[in-house]
């Protein structure tokens, strides 16, 4: 038969691993943990340098023509060369997910790839996010590019429509 105390201290475990269950707490520091942190201000790192070489290319490239009006694009010409940004903006996209999930394994250990789990829900969101943006942004476009060219064709055609109209009756009146 066990004691009093006995019976308190089995309570109290179960109530210690119930509570670490809910919560997410860091773990002891260990030559693993270590391990983790080094590597996640490693990728962190690496994403910082990544992201000066991509202005740096946007920068010697000339590529602001990206983000001009219509009226300053004539001060700019694209080029082919210009998609050399993209292998950097992918390899940006990578190191930032990469170090999203290490930071989150630092304090929380992750469920394995067959569980579902956060690797399992990012290789799904990154699919169905490209996927679905894609062609959301390509149907949107589409969409609104045609609205908005009807309703500025009809808009500028029945104005130059109007005033020309105005201008040859005129004339044809007074001649």
């Amino acid at each position: 038969m066990k004691t009093k105390k006995q019976l308190n201290k089995k309570i109290e475990q179960l109530e210690l691993k119930l509570h670490t269950e809910k919560y997410i707490h860091i773990p002891m520091l260990s030559w693993k943990g270590i391990g983790k942190l080094g590597l996640t201000f490693l990728l962190a790192f690496l994403s910082y340098f990544n992201f000066m070489l991509i202005l740096k290319i946007y920068n010697e490239y000339n590529l602001g023509y990206i983000f001009a009006s219509e009226s300053e694009m004539i001060n700019y010409t694209p080029k082919f060369i210009d998609l050399i940004v993209l292998y950097p903006l992918l390899g940006q996209y990578i190191l930032i997910g990469l170090t999203v999930i290490l930071i989150a394994s630092l304090f929380k250990e992750l469920n394995s790839y067959d569980e579902d789990g956060l690797i399992n829900g990012l290789i799904f969101g990154l699919i169905a996010g490209l996927t679905l943006g894609l062609i959301a942004g390509l149907t949107l476009g589409l969409i609104l590019g045609l609205i908005a060219g009807l309703i500025n064709g009809l808009i500028f055609g029945l104005i130059a429509g109007l005033t020309l109209g105005l201008i040859l009756g005129l004339i044809v009146e007074f001649n």
